[in-house]
């Protein structure tokens, strides 16, 4: 049994407050409303990744634009030579992209913007990449101009899955390149109080296939175009080892230096634990490990995990959509939502936590004026006894008010309907010490506040 224990005077860093940087998706978009939801129960994202797809906003036989389109509606279908991408798993809407967009800049800090597709038009000759830096100049344009908190833009996603394009590092390097053109032309033309920064690859998992990182850290430090920008690196990870995020931290790092390239943030911008399923227990199963993943970022200051995904549909994503909707039109968490419920409710500063967890387990501390949090998560696979004792907390009387997580407790999918997190045990403190315990099941976590009366 782990016997943690916690000094509420050792204060060390603030905490980063990784619950702020969170995905949106358009195969499946929530209801505009949705993105205030979020905000209030999660605080405000400090930055949100959301998305623009090319053959939505332009059509490339007819050179046209629809800066409005309506999200999910399928135009090609009687197009032979138009790629079919991921428009299987796409769900036809009636929200429009401008709607979509502008609901979630108004309830985030600042967002980044991921345009996709044309990757195979443009490889096989169907678009020129002239044609396409244009097009992605008065896209970006437009967008940046309706969303003006939009501050970075992600070149493509995971672009050498057949989903997703299926082109090479070299092609999908040539798109870079043009992207950066037509940013940089807007930069110095409009004169942004918030300029644009561009970045990549979001390659999904890196660490199976270190060589594509590679090559595009290669590619980026052989680039002699004037034009060349990198403000961000971008990745993917749905694995059941949070370890490799380490790993991939220290090469990226080697690599970084040995290229010459800029040390700058590295954004994890779709993870989870487990794979891409409707299963219902798959949600807890989750949301403990990318816990446990997202408590360890907070060692890692310039790296920033973004859970895939605020909202998605339950067939077939499930194991990693944060809300559903029921049938009475309420949109409720799932335990993914209850996980980042309950990093929203840390306290200000992290603070310092002795003891040794097992592996795929995790314990996070913090504390400020308003009292102490602690947050402890299981993706082992088996039950887990944990006993943490918390010491020299604040004079007074306080209560203790546990949240738990697992099969039966705030989980609506296999336990008893719940449409927030709810308390499941509370007492009340005396004393300057707090015995805190539990037995979390596999895959489960709980949250204490020991705060004053």
């Amino acid at each position: 049994m782990p016997q943690i224990t916690i000094d509420a005077n050792q204060t060390q860093a603030l905490w980063k407050r990784v619950e702020r940087y969170q995905n949106t998706t358009l195969r499946y978009p929530p209801i505009p409303a949705f993105a205030a939801q979020v905000a209030a129960a999660y605080g405000r994202p400090r930055l949100l990744r959301c998305w623009v797809t090319l053959d939505e906003v332009w059509d490339y036989r007819t050179d046209t634009y629809d800066f409005d389109y309506q999200i999910g509606v399928h135009r090609y279908d009687d197009d032979p030579n138009h790629f079919i991408y991921d428009w299987a798993s796409t769900v036809p809407t009636d929200i429009h992209i401008q709607e979509h967009l502008k609901s979630f800049s108004e309830n985030s800090d600042e967002l980044m913007l991921n345009l996709r597709r044309y990757e195979r038009e443009t490889a096989e000759g169907l678009v020129s990449l002239d044609t396409y830096e244009e097009v992605v100049e008065k896209v970006i344009a437009f967008y940046k101009d309706l969303c003006p908190n939009i501050r970075y833009i992600e070149v493509s996603n995971e672009t050498d899955y057949r989903g997703f394009g299926g082109i090479d590092g070299t092609h999908y390097y040539k798109l870079y390149q043009r992207v950066c053109n037509a940013v940089t032309r807007l930069n110095a033309t409009k004169g942004y109080v918030l300029p644009l920064g561009v970045g990549g690859t979001s390659t999904n998992a890196v660490m199976s296939r270190p060589q594509l990182w590679r090559e595009f850290l290669q590619n980026l430090a052989a680039d002699k175009n004037p034009n060349r920008m990198i403000d961000f690196y971008s990745v993917h990870d749905y694995t059941h080892d949070p370890d490799r995020l380490k790993a991939f931290y220290a090469m990226h790092k080697t690599w970084i230096r040995e290229l010459g390239l800029p040390d700058l943030p590295i954004h994890v911008d779709e993870y989870g634990f487990t794979d891409t399923t409707g299963v219902w227990t798959d949600s807890l199963k989750n949301a403990a490990g990318v816990l446990v993943a997202m408590i360890q970022s907070g060692d890692l200051p310039d790296l920033f995990i973004h859970p895939w995904c605020t909202y998605h549909n339950p067939k077939l994503q499930m194991s990693f959509t944060q809300y559903i909707t029921l049938d009475d039109g309420a949109i409720v968490p799932t335990p993914n939502g209850h996980a980042m419920r309950a990093l929203a409710l840390q306290k200000q500063s992290r603070l310092a936590v002795t003891g040794k967890m097992p592996y795929n387990t995790a314990v996070l501390a913090t504390g400020d004026i308003s009292g102490v949090a602690v947050l402890a998560t299981n993706a082992s696979g088996h039950p887990l006894p944990v006993e943490i004792s918390v010491s020299n907390l604040s004079a007074g009387d306080k209560v203790v008010t546990q949240y738990l997580v697992d099969r039966v407790h705030n989980n609506l999918l296999t336990g008893p309907q719940t449409r927030s997190l709810l308390i499941t045990e509370r007492k009340p403190l005396a004393q300057e010490q707090a015995q805190l315990s539990a037995v979390l099941d596999d895959y489960a976590f709980a949250l204490w506040l020991i705060e004053p009366v």
